[in-house]
């Protein structure tokens, strides 16, 4: 696609001419990066636009703020008056992580808010009057005719994974801590990384995540104390139903604003792309991108157009940005190759375009919350990690209602390593898990989460 790009980059492993073909490469890749983002943010906020006329007045007054600094930077795109000045570039990074943290924010309400939708929904038979004889031995032959249809090893343990998480949890406390040790103790060499992720999930999991950015979301926090106050053992009908409908309220409000919040990104993150690697570009790189500009002014100027003048505009680049995506999954492997150094790049005055390249690549990756800088963490064993946690979950468990316990037990070991694998052990455990649970109404809910989960794997 980029010849110019491709030869740099051999040169440059090679280890030949670094001064003329490390400036090249960085260049030209800079280059594919903006016509990307330019491609991406006519198509992105274009979309926005569209759709955000009706939803704006349900907008939160915080969401409606982020849209307007979006507007704005994307307004001074269309008047090509860009500078990409740090200031500007500081005002996206900030606008950035705070998009970044109230998605987490609203991730942790969501995680918190699925414990009372399981507790719940194991009360919806006997609510609704649709209880069903459960045979323990019947709905063992169920489950194993879904889960060993095909011994394929990852689909297997994928089907055994999702199915354990919704079989009745019939655990002591201690119990399950034993369990969550020993799963868990697969990890014990893991690298820090791995180690972050997997304990990430646990809390998640567990409800136990507290980002900063809550207080941004009142609906959710009121939604949840609510449901924190329901007493589950002796729940009304009336109770039940209201606790539904809250439930199903701010589940539509997190799903929405996700949804805006998730769009703002993406549009952020091409925005920063864009201003990042503007000032480094070829004259081809900007003259491709005309087109883009185009629809910036459409979009901005105020004058009408007709559908048939915004479909034409993107005409002009269809099928541009798959091609240029394929070749940046091939390309950008080799960028952590190349034989550069600080000092080096420091010695050829290429410092602030390789760190601009390099966040650029970030922001392509298909985690749109990506960090840009490498994140310095405190260094804690596994075996530290993993006693705070359990220490953590030990004081949920026992402060929480059974009902809603269970949920979090069912999700911490959703999360972790199976410790079984033969056939014989998963059928083992199952049919355990349902003769231990004598309520017939949280059993033929199981059942049915099951028999979903059968239809949709």
């Amino acid at each position: 696609m980029n010849q110019e790009l491709i030869k740099a980059r051999k040169e440059l492993l090679a280890k030949r001419d670094v001064e003329y073909n490390l400036p090249c490469y960085l260049r030209n890749l800079a280059g594919v990066y903006y016509r990307m983002a330019n491609y991406n943010l006519a198509m992105l906020y274009t979309s926005f636009t569209e759709g955000l006329t009706e939803e704006e007045a349900e907008l939160p007054e915080k969401a409606k703020v982020y849209a307007d600094k979006v507007k704005a930077y994307m307004n001074e795109l269309a008047k090509g008056e860009t500078v990409a000045s740090e200031e500007m570039l500081t005002g996206l990074g900030e606008l950035r992580r705070e998009l970044t943290a109230a998605m987490q924010a609203l991730t942790a309400y969501t995680d918190r808010l699925y414990l009372h939708e399981y507790a719940l929904l194991r009360l919806e038979p006997g609510m609704e009057g649709t209880v069903e004889d459960v045979d323990s031995n019947a709905a063992l032959e169920e489950i194993s005719s879904f889960l060993f249809f095909d011994e394929e090893q990852e689909g297997l343990l994928a089907r055994v994974s999702a199915t354990v998480s919704e079989l009745p949890v019939r655990m002591t406390k201690a119990k399950f801590m034993e369990w969550v040790r020993s799963t868990a103790s697969v990890y014990k060499e893991a690298d820090a990384e791995t180690l972050d992720r997997v304990f990430y999930m646990l809390y998640s999991a567990s409800g136990l995540y507290e980002p900063e950015g809550m207080e941004l979301f009142p609906e959710c926090k009121e939604a949840l104390e609510s449901l924190n106050a329901l007493d589950y053992r002796s729940l009304t009908e009336e109770q039940y139903r209201e606790a539904r409908k809250t439930l199903e309220d701010v589940t539509e409000f997190i799903t929405a604003v996700s949804e805006v919040y998730f769009s703002l990104t993406e549009i952020t993150n091409n925005l920063m792309t864009v201003m990042l690697t503007e000032g480094y570009v070829m004259p081809a790189d900007t003259e491709a991108t005309a087109c883009c500009r185009d629809i910036y002014r459409m979009l901005f100027e105020g004058k009408d157009f007709t559908d048939v003048e915004l479909v034409e505009a993107f005409e002009v680049f269809e099928g541009i940005p798959e091609e240029i995506e394929e070749f940046l999954f091939t390309e950008e492997a080799y960028f952590d190759e190349l034989p550069v150094e600080d000092k080096l790049l420091e010695a050829m005055l290429q410092k602030v375009l390789y760190t601009r390249v390099a966040y650029a690549r970030r922001l392509h990756t298909t985690s749109i919350f990506v960090t840009l800088e490498e994140e310095t963490k405190k260094e804690a064993s596994f075996e530290q990690m993993l006693d705070e946690f359990c220490e953590a979950v030990t004081k949920v468990l026992e402060s929480g209602q059974r009902a809603v316990n269970r949920g979090v037990m069912a999700r911490v070991i959703q999360n972790l390593p199976l410790p079984f694998t033969r056939k014989s052990d998963i059928q083992k455990y199952v049919l355990a898990a349902l003769e231990n649970c004598h309520d017939m109404s949280e059993k033929t809910a199981a059942m049915r989460a099951i028999r979903e989960l059968a239809e949709g794997m």
